[in-house]
């Protein structure tokens, strides 16, 4: 039951030892102890964790979270966040601080191991996403994709270099990265046990670096832009988790791997491209890159397999930062799924919105010189909406109905590092299905 993640070991605890590093959490605030009622309490917590250990001595190694007196439906997101708040990313250090994390809950009891799988697929995303770009390029990061799942039963694994994505039709995906030094990859993963109940696609953007190509960033817009390669991240942790678990679904992982960067032959603004479906696209925005790639990868989707469920993840229009703790914006036409979205969202304390499903606005995403455009749309305020749009148009129609796009908050508000927003939810989401 017990996890060990480099940094940290987490477990939970049968027993409550009498011991002075013990932190208190009660829904009452009880014998001094931190109350929590709402999942705001969570994360103002979780910011200031990292802190309220390295000041105290008593801590230092060790800290145990007694939850006995925590309302029993906030102790996943209680876990979740306090790990997300203390996550670091050490790789690149010569020494770092390694601490045991453990916590009593004797109120809880769902299966803890299933919950601590969740706990490690997460923390794993958050060791991809950090990777900085000189280290994991395009080519890099496929190969790291096919050494990890190599051998995995049931999994077989397909890389797509840049020749092939051409030959493939895949122009939106070579607009993108195809001039940089590092050529684009596309890595599919494919998940696929016997006697399968459905077949779930997963879409994650992977820009391992952007820097906005012709449409260039400032220094400040780009800094922290390798990590623009998240959605692929979660997309890769959440296929992991799924195939340790054994899923009795059939997962198929699509990630197309691509550098955004400025060279003399790099795609212009105003270009117009034919996608793989066969729309022509003007890219207005270089710097709207993200739902190019994607574009791309759903209509390959479409047209290869028969999806029962599409999801695409990717840090696409920052839209969640302009809502406090937003984990994603996500859109989708199915009520259902929603809510399942929505529910899913309070059992691990991340906070979501709705970008409005009204398809009728697709008419906007029309360019006067070719079938659609990337950007410059009348609906200005609302390009996360827009956005949306702008992938369904590449999703054929008989698959849009149980389809959600997750534009996911690339920096957290607990931690300077990036700590895979989402990914809980999202993994619960598919795990309901």
């Amino acid at each position: 039951m017990s996890l060990y993640i480099e940094y940290m070991y987490i477990n939970f605890i049968n027993k409550l030892p009498n011991k002075n590093n013990i932190i208190n959490i009660s829904s009452k605030g009880e014998n001094n102890s931190i109350k929590i009622i709402s999942d705001l309490d969570i994360i103002k917590l979780s910011k200031s964790i990292g802190t309220i250990i390295s000041y105290n001595a008593k801590m230092k190694n060790e800290v145990i979270f007694n939850l006995a007196k925590l309302n029993n439906d906030k102790i996943e997101a209680f876990v979740y966040k306090i790990i997300q708040g203390l996550y670091s990313f050490n790789k690149y250090k010569k020494t770092y601080n390694e601490n045991n994390i453990l916590f009593y809950a004797p109120q809880y009891k769902k299966d803890k191991v299933k919950l601590m799988s969740l706990f490690k697929s997460a923390n794993i995303t958050r060791d991809l996403i950090n990777e900085p770009s000189n280290k994991f390029t395009p080519l890099n990061f496929a190969k790291y994709i096919k050494k990890y799942f190599k051998n995995r039963k049931h999994v077989s694994i397909k890389v797509i270099d840049e020749k092939k994505i051409k030959i493939l039709g895949l122009n939106l995906i070579h607009a993108v990265g195809g001039y940089s030094e590092n050529k684009p990859r596309l890595v599919i993963l494919d998940y696929k046990p016997i006697n399968y109940k459905k077949t779930i696609c997963l879409a994650g953007k992977g820009v391992t670096i952007d820097t906005g190509g012709y449409s260039v960033k400032d220094s400040m817009s780009m800094n922290n832009m390798h990590m623009d390669k998240e959605g692929a991240c979660i997309s890769i942790g959440i296929f992991d988790n799924l195939v340790k678990q054994y899923s009795k679904n059939r997962i198929v992982c699509l990630c197309p791997l691509v550098e955004n960067i400025l060279s003399k032959a790099s795609t212009k603004p105003k270009d117009i491209v034919k996608a793989y479906n066969g729309q022509t696209v003007e890219i207005v925005n270089v710097d709207a890159e993200g739902r190019l790639i994607l574009a791309d990868t759903l209509a390959y989707i479409s047209k290869n397999y028969k999806p029962d469920y599409i999801f695409d993840i990717a840090t696409l229009t920052t839209s969640s930062d302009k809502y406090c703790h937003t984990s994603f914006a996500y859109f989708t036409v199915n009520e259902k799924l929603s809510n399942i979205a929505i529910t899913k969202s309070k059992d691990i304390g991340e906070k979501i919105i709705r970008i409005p499903p009204w398809v009728e606005y697709m008419e906007y995403i029309k360019s006067n010189v070719a079938d659609v455009k990337n950007s410059g749309y009348k609906c200005q305020k609302g390009d996360d909406f827009m956005a949306s749009l702008f992938l369904m148009n590449f999703i054929d129609k008989k698959y849009r109905n149980n389809w959600i796009h997750f534009d996911i908050r690339m920096m957290s508000d607990n931690n300077e590092l990036n700590v895979a927003e989402g990914f809980g939810t999202i993994l619960k989401i598919i795990n309901d299905i």
